[in-house]
């Protein structure tokens, strides 16, 4: 018995003080917990990437919602459709074996963009096992802060020079940003001695002219701005009467007279030194034009002026003398001349050398607008059909000096030699809105906690 004994307990020590078996053994007990430690090593390596990479899309799409909601006048579904598009596009393919759940959230009133990005379902390693649902969450917040003000905008998509200066014709919108979304490489032309002068001036296409013909020179392969009034010209359409004329082929010449709101059909002239007061109210002209001539004198506050047919325009001829400002309320606050959209495109003449008062936007969506009456630049106004007695002042026309503000809002710009056109932004002094999408915008855009 005590052999027997003995001999096992021998064994026992060779066995124990062998070391031939050793790491094969203890290999075999580790490896379960070395696979463990080094799956779960890799797993927050990926982990941390992961979040890393889906905070920085977070990051610039709420960036780039930002500054889309800003320039299109804080328009939520715009804001959302950028963000989306961004994450779709940059981060949905980089973790093709998860799933992700983007929401993006718009606030108008504070202009803030929240984008929140949760990741689920990527097969983890380890931490699979211990990471609840979703596995990653990241927010990012953006912030538009101060002025960025916009007060012109010419919204061809196409077009050689649908923005066009010419001859010493002056553009001056040095507090605001003058836009074209035309992306024909010669968008915006300036020539001669021309000048426009702004703060940012920004072309989907291009700009032809000389450097000394913009300060600054324009931006270009900038993104378009849809028509930011599109909702409020419906608004507006609304108020028509297709069947109704209040009054027909009116002319007042020689008259000191005050005009009330209603449907002027075929026309109104104001001719002959006529001092004409247009009472508060929207003015409906139908099938005719408005002209102003000779040394007559339109005012009037809250006016709103509606244009419908293909030949209704207005012409303030370079003698004449014009002060109007916009409704305070309702469907045209903010709105001075809208042009409906007709069949034709047709164009709105703005020659007067005292033009300084027009507080309110001209929204002409399909419409030219031209500034001045000088177009072949000789110094003279251009032959008048109405009227060709020869004005024997030069062809120079004022437009919004002595205005707060004025915005414009049009299918193409036109300024002509002699013609000097002021774009104020001095909103906080005066009573009349500023439409949704003009005027001040996006300043600073920066992420916020």
């Amino acid at each position: 018995m005590k052999l027997g004994s003995c001999k096992i307990l021998s064994e026992l020590r060779r066995f124990i003080g062998s070391t031939s078996g050793h790491f094969a053994l203890i290999t075999a007990l580790l490896f379960p917990a070395i696979l463990g430690l080094s799956g779960g090593i890799i797993d927050l390596l990926i982990y941390q990437i992961h979040r890393t990479d889906l905070q920085q899309a977070a990051d610039t799409a709420a960036l780039a919602a930002t500054k889309e909601a800003s320039l299109k006048g804080w328009n939520s579904e715009n804001a959302k459709g950028v963000a989306l598009e961004y994450i779709a596009a940059n981060a949905s393919s980089q973790f093709a074996s998860s799933v992700l759940t983007p929401t993006v959230e718009v606030s108008e009133v504070d202009r803030i963009v929240d984008v929140a990005i949760a990741q689920d379902h990527y097969s983890y390693f380890v931490l699979g096992y211990f990471k609840h649902s979703p596995q990653i969450l990241v927010r990012a917040r953006a912030k538009a802060s101060g002025e960025g003000i916009i007060c012109l905008i010419v919204t061809a998509p196409t077009g050689n020079g649908t923005f066009n200066l010419k001859g010493s014709g002056r553009v001056n919108a040095t507090e605001c940003s003058a836009y074209s979304n035309s992306v024909d490489p010669k968008a915006i032309v300036a020539s001669n001695t021309a000048l426009l002068k702004s703060k940012l001036t920004c072309t989907a296409g291009g700009y032809a002219g000389k450097l000394n013909n913009f300060a600054p020179i324009p931006l270009t392969d900038c993104p378009t701005i849809s028509d930011p009034l599109v909702g409020r010209a419906q608004l507006i359409d609304n108020l028509i009467e297709p069947s109704v004329c209040n009054f027909r082929g009116v002319k007042i010449s020689g008259e000191k007279k005050t005009i009330t709101p209603g449907t002027y059909c075929k026309g109104l002239k104001i001719t002959k030194n006529s001092d004409v007061t247009m009472a508060p109210g929207i003015y409906v002209f139908k099938d005719g034009k408005v002209r102003l001539d000779s040394g007559s004198k339109l005012t009037g506050a809250g006016a709103g002026l509606v244009f419908v047919g293909d030949k209704s325009i207005i012409e303030l001829k370079n003698d004449s003398i014009i002060s109007l400002t916009a409704p305070t309320s309702g469907p045209m606050a903010g709105v001075l001349f809208y042009g409906q959209p007709s069949s034709a495109s047709r164009e709105f003449k703005f020659e007067s050398e005292n033009a300084q008062k027009l507080v309110g936007t001209v929204y002409l969506p399909n419409d030219k607008l031209t500034i001045g009456g000088d177009k072949d630049g000789d110094g003279t106004c251009d032959p008048d059909l109405e009227d060709p007695t020869p004005l024997t002042t030069d062809c120079n026309a004022n437009v919004g000096a002595a205005s707060a503000w004025t915005a414009i809002v049009a299918d193409q710009v036109e300024v002509t030699a002699g013609a000097n056109l002021v774009l104020n932004t001095g909103y906080a002094g005066s009573p009349v809105p500023v439409p949704l999408g003009i005027g001040p915008s996006a300043g600073t855009i920066a992420l916020v906690k």
